[in-house]
């Protein structure tokens, strides 16, 4: 169900997820994996926060190779349609993910394999050295990647992991930040609550009222929604997510979406009740 702010402001929509049979939600469990949500379909663009930012680091500082330095690699531009390739300055670390013209895959994969013999044939450090020797060169429907590291297929299954997510990299608010929202633990039994690191407006908010305050609980998310519109008022794209944020009720809990896929976003939230 989707609300615009205008009428959201008008009447809270309770009927959309509502429940006769009341149940409580997992909120620690549901507050750690929401913000990870993520379409089906590989996403070459969200290969490096996949590997590099989800869960430990496996390879510290990293440095970018763009297109025009493609010709140092021995790779042609003319093979790659779309790329990310990360190098270690400091080691033989690495990975590149390739989605490769159409036609072209095994000139590129064969430029790899060349790129890979050279560097361990120029490599005197024995501990690169073996990395290298070991190194993964994978071909499959999403993408072409060579990979080194301490942990090729731990790299393999973030890359493979490498979607597109409903929301932006979302932190937990704390008790003290409840305030920012017109809430306080006087009113607010349980939440979850997430908010953007960057600038987005996607976000999530699932409110259990303490009894009696369900009103009180209902008019602050009506003030936040009303002041995002107001915050993102230069910025259509993000004011657009608002417009359409879903407001809803499952069970004792108020509920905002703010988000790609709100309906995805709330067919997850319901699979966290108990």
């Amino acid at each position: 169900m989707k609300k615009n702010v205008g009428v959201f402001l008008l009447v809270f929509a309770l009927l959309g997820c509502h429940s006769n049979d009341e149940k409580t939600l997992n909120l620690n469990q549901l507050n750690q994996e929401l913000p990870l949500l993520s379409e089906e379909q590989f996403d070459i663009n969200h290969v490096m926060s996949s590997v590099e930012y989800d869960n430990k680091n496996l390879f510290g500082n990293m440095i970018d190779v763009f297109d025009y330095d493609y010709d140092t690699l021995g790779i042609s531009k003319e093979d790659v349609l779309q790329a990310t390739i990360r190098l270690s300055p400091d080691s033989c670390r690495m990975y590149m993910v390739f989605k490769p013209v159409s036609g072209h895959e095994e000139s590129l994969k064969k430029s790899l394999q060349n790129y890979l013999s050279k560097r361990i044939v120029e490599c005197k450090n024995d501990e690169d050295k073996e990395l290298l020797g070991n190194a993964m060169l994978i071909e499959n429907e999403n993408f072409l990647a060579l990979i080194v590291s301490d942990d090729n297929e731990s790299v393999l299954e973030r890359i493979e992991n490498a979607k597109q997510r409903y929301f932006g990299v979302l932190s937990p608010i704390s008790d003290q930040e409840l305030s920012e929202y017109g809430l306080n633990k006087q009113i607010v039994s349980e939440y979850a609550i997430q908010k953007p690191v960057m600038t987005s407006a996607s976000t999530y908010l699932i409110v259990k009222p303490v009894k009696g305050k369900e009103e009180e609980v209902k008019n602050a998310l009506s003030d936040y929604l009303k002041k995002l519109e107001s915050d993102y008022a230069s910025m259509p794209e993000q004011q657009e997510l608002v417009h359409q944020a879903m407001v809803c009720e499952l069970e004792d809990y108020q509920i905002v979406i703010i988000s790609k896929n709100n309906e995805a976003v709330l067919e997850s939230i319901k699979t966290y009740m108990n």
